[in-house]
């Protein structure tokens, strides 16, 4: 009987402390909502009058996330690009992992001319490590330096 009260007064205690103070762990706020209302249809001269594209768009200078296993895991919370002292251009994302796990992922850059048309070969797949609930920055150079204009960057699960 004895032991039954110590660990029910035990109990109580812990109840108390735990309605005094919350613990709140430091992580990034992540909006999913947010995102998904800024994606767009992109219009199809083969699609019929009046319906919806089922295709999304990929705009130029921004990331892509193009992986259903991780579209909803990720949070692409900044892109931007600059010109380097030798011409060429330097794109940068930083991405957030959303989740309580790991995520392991890859990105690609692909270039474009004022045209809109690739002013270069696509760069090759880059590994990214994200440990739970932080972000890492992708970044890319151009190889071209006048040529290059937008670019538009990939990103999927590592395979």
């Amino acid at each position: 009987m004895r032991k039954f009260v110590m660990a029910a007064a035990g109990l109580a205690g812990l109840s108390a402390l735990a309605g005094c103070a919350q613990v709140q762990e430091p992580a990034p706020i992540c909006s999913m909502a947010g995102i998904a209302a800024q994606r767009q249809l992109v219009a199809l001269p083969a699609a019929a009058p009046g319906e919806p594209s089922p295709l999304m768009e990929m705009p130029l200078n921004s990331v892509s996330i193009t992986d259903f296993n991780v579209i909803n895991k990720l949070y692409v919370r900044s892109v931007g690009a600059q010109r380097t002292a030798t011409g060429t251009v330097k794109v940068y994302s930083q991405i957030i992992n959303c989740t309580d796990y790991p995520l392991n992922i890859e990105g690609r850059t692909q270039f474009y001319d004022p045209g809109q048309a690739p002013s270069e070969p696509v760069s090759g797949w880059k590994r990214l490590n994200l440990a739970p609930r932080t972000s890492n920055t992708y970044s890319e150079t151009s190889i071209g330096t006048k040529t290059v204009q937008y670019y538009m960057v990939e990103v999927r699960e590592t395979r």
